[in-house]
């Protein structure tokens, strides 16, 4: 168990809040499993697999646009099997408002991408805004 650092799992995993539990599990991993993996710096990222290959994955965090290619098997450290909202704990298998929210959040980066365009637009205006107010 593991608490969990970062922004790039938002909304399903928040820092300071959740804590997930990682399971080894060797290679080939399915699309949409979350996974602890090392990079070639050093670094420790948790972000879901978005696409396998015979001998990698390209990689994704929930709050990310940008695929990360040629993710190596052996990179691989674990899997998250469930994780803990504050108290409660979830597991992530069978668990059918997990899949949907996976499926969802698999299929959706192209929309999610456009839906960040305009948001940024928005923040955009509204600054311009308060700033002709002044």
């Amino acid at each position: 168990i593991a608490d969990f650092r970062g922004t790039s799992m938002n909304p399903m995993l928040v820092e300071g809040r959740d804590r997930v539990l990682i399971k080894k599990k060797l290679p080939p991993l399915d699309r949409g499993d979350i996974a602890l993996y090392k990079r070639r710096d050093g670094s420790y990222i948790l972000h879901r697999v978005y696409r396998v290959y015979t001998s990698n994955y390209s990689m994704l965090g929930d709050n990310h646009f940008t695929v990360e290619h040629g993710v190596p098997f052996g990179a691989i450290l674990g899997v998250v099997e469930g994780y803990y909202k504050g108290e409660k704990y979830i597991e992530l298998k069978d668990n059918r408002r997990y899949n949907a929210y996976k499926f969802f959040w698999c299929n959706s980066v192209g929309f999610r991408k456009f839906l960040n365009f305009f948001r940024r637009i928005y923040k955009k205006l509204k600054r311009t805004s308060k700033k002709d107010k002044q």
